[in-house]
């Protein structure tokens, strides 16, 4: 009974010692813990999910790369920002760091002194814009490494310090869209913004005044930000509320907000272009109705977190004083552990998976993607580049891609084809280079074979002259008187003409109509298609001609050869018979 006695004893202690935490005035943190709530996960139509699409996540640089958590690109090059300080260009086999805002520090339990690079996008001159979570929003210009500050947090907007720059985007005329997602805590203190009110905000830096102006107030960790493809609103993500806010900067609603997407299967971390008007979102940790997450459960239980913020708050006071009077790598370590991500991951359920989703411009969902395997957890970023789909997470310690064909199939062939198109459209003076070659060789050919043929023709159609028949038919005669002698002459007659001089003439009229040929082809060659056409016929036309001829002066000498021949054995006298 005593023992009964001393638990009650013991339970009655610590309640009132928790009262006195919860409702003494005058503790920090100076904030103000209200009810208020989050629509439950819609009802989703099966066929857009969740898909298993997710699984085997290719791992590179595994323990060389801390957390890497969003991305951006520029001229065919990757970029992420981690732990440590640095923003770091992703290359084939290597990944290297090329700029950093913060000190030198130790570990990630300073990383408020070496700083933590969380969004960071390019305007289209190839600036590099960063939100660091620490030390405010710099301009980069990649190729030197030098970087100018644009938005200091020492500063406040509109009467409150940015403790948390998140995520940002650039639009067209370089105005700076970025989320600040608390005005109580900084990063390393994450497990009290959870806990407390939402004081996040949607921030519009205007590069013409330099001035910083506030969209959307009393954001739940305002996070992942960007603006449509038109520009005729932004989105910004609240994570502790499973939501999408949209600011509108055109049209008849422009300048108020209205909220994009609710109630989301899970917590939305940041967002993406799909490249096709609609967004890539990750849900960083996806709904689990029999695991629901702490911090949403104590949303209607103001006092119960205020209590709890109040007692981490005073877990940590013992620690600081103690640094502050001898600093040293232990209570820094504790420090940080309390309220940062390592206590987040603590408390987290195992068995906690996250999942992607596409949304089209008008706020529907149109795919879910998840995996039945452990390697998707705590994905913060879901970016497409080079024909993969790369994941980025605060959790990890290396890089994950998937190809994009395994995840969206459609989106990789559309990238496939515009590629292509792309390709064809940038070099048409290639295309139109490679059709004149190739008319210029067909038409050279063309040229350099017809004379050939003409030529051939000239020789397959001139026939060698025959010579005179061996055995002639002797011609019956009456019989008639002894003729004179044939009084001999010096003058040659026809049947005085060899055959090789036949044909000797006969090759030589060839020859001179071959040669008149070749000119005529070699003064009429094609300049186009349709000259060479014309030049066809009239070429045909004079081969037929040349052979017509040729066949004609032929047969004219054999007929005249062999008349002479039988003139010449008729008048023969007898005795030569």
């Amino acid at each position: 009974m005593s023992y009964l006695k001393s638990i009650g004893t013991a339970i009655i202690y610590i309640g009132l010692i928790l009262a006195v935490i919860t409702f003494i005035p005058g503790l920090p943190p100076e904030t103000e813990f209200v009810e208020y709530s989050i629509i439950p996960p819609r009802q989703l139509d099966p066929k857009v999910g969740p898909k298993n699409r997710l699984n085997d996540v290719q791992k590179l640089f595994d323990g060389e790369i801390n957390s890497p958590e969003s991305f951006d690109s520029y001229n065919g090059q990757l970029y992420t920002g981690v732990h440590g300080g640095y923003v770091l260009r992703i290359e084939e086999d290597r990944i290297v760091p090329f700029v950093k805002f913060g000190e030198k520090c130790d570990g990630i339990w300073q990383e408020h002194k070496c700083g933590r690079p969380l969004g960071l996008k390019f305007d289209k001159k190839g600036n590099l814009y960063v939100a660091d979570a620490y030390y405010g929003i710099f301009q980069v210009n990649v190729a030197t490494g030098e970087y100018k500050n644009i938005v200091n947090v020492t500063k406040p907007i509109d009467g409150k310090v940015p403790r948390l720059p998140n995520s940002i985007d650039v639009a067209k005329n370089g105005d700076i869209y970025w989320t600040d997602s608390s005005t109580d805590f900084s990063l390393y203190d994450i497990m009290m913004i959870l806990l407390t009110n939402p004081s996040g905000r949607l921030i519009r830096y205007n590069v013409a005044k330099k001035e910083n102006e506030v969209l959307i107030r009393n954001l739940a960790f305002a996070n992942g930000v960007l603006l449509s493809d038109d520009e005729s609103f932004v989105l910004a993500a609240e994570t502790v509320k499973n939501r999408i806010m949209k600011y509108n900067l055109k049209g008849p609603k422009a300048g108020q907000h209205e909220i994009f997407i609710d109630g989301l299967p899970g917590i939305p971390d940041n967002i993406h272009s799909d490249g096709h008007g609609g967004f890539l979102l990750s849900l960083i940790i996806a709904d689990n109705p029999d695991h629901p997450l702490i911090f949403q459960s104590l949303m209607p239980h103001p006092y119960l977190r205020k209590m709890l913020v109040r007692l981490l708050m005073m877990m940590e006071l013992p620690f600081k004083l103690l640094n502050d009077v001898y600093p040293n790598l232990y209570t820094e370590r504790i420090l940080h552990a309390i309220g940062s991500y390592q206590s987040a991951d603590i408390v987290s359920n195992p068995q906690e998976k996250s999942s992607l989703l596409r949304i089209d411009a008008s706020g529907n969902i149109i795919e879910i993607l998840t995996s039945d395997d452990d390697l998707i957890r705590h994905v913060s970023s879901a970016y497409i580049h080079n024909g993969f789909l790369w994941l980025g997470s605060p959790f990890k310690n290396n890089l994950g891609r998937i190809p994009l064909k395994q995840v969206f199939p459609d989106l990789a062939d559309s990238a496939k084809q515009s590629s292509h198109t792309r390709s064809e459209k940038q070099s048409p003076n290639v295309a139109a280079s490679n059709v004149k070659t190739e008319r210029i060789k067909r038409d050279t050919d063309s040229t350099t074979v017809r004379p050939i043929e003409s030529n051939r023709a000239s020789q397959t159609t001139t026939p060698k002259p025959t010579a005179a028949p061996t055995t002639t038919p002797k011609p019956k005669t009456a019989a008639t008187p002894k003729p004179s002698p044939i009084p001999k002459t010096d003058k040659p007659t026809a049947s005085n003409v060899k055959p090789s001089e036949t044909k000797s003439s006969t090759n030589a009229e060839a020859k001179k109509n071959n040669a008149k040929t070749v000119d005529d082809t070699k003064l009429n060659s094609p300049k186009s298609e349709k000259s060479n056409k014309k030049e066809d016929t009239t070429k045909t036309q004079s081969e037929k001609k040349v052979k017509v001829e040729q066949n004609a002066s032929v047969k004219q000498t054999e007929q005249k050869s062999q008349s002479e021949k039988v003139k010449r054995e008729t008048n023969r006298p007898k005795d030569d018979l």
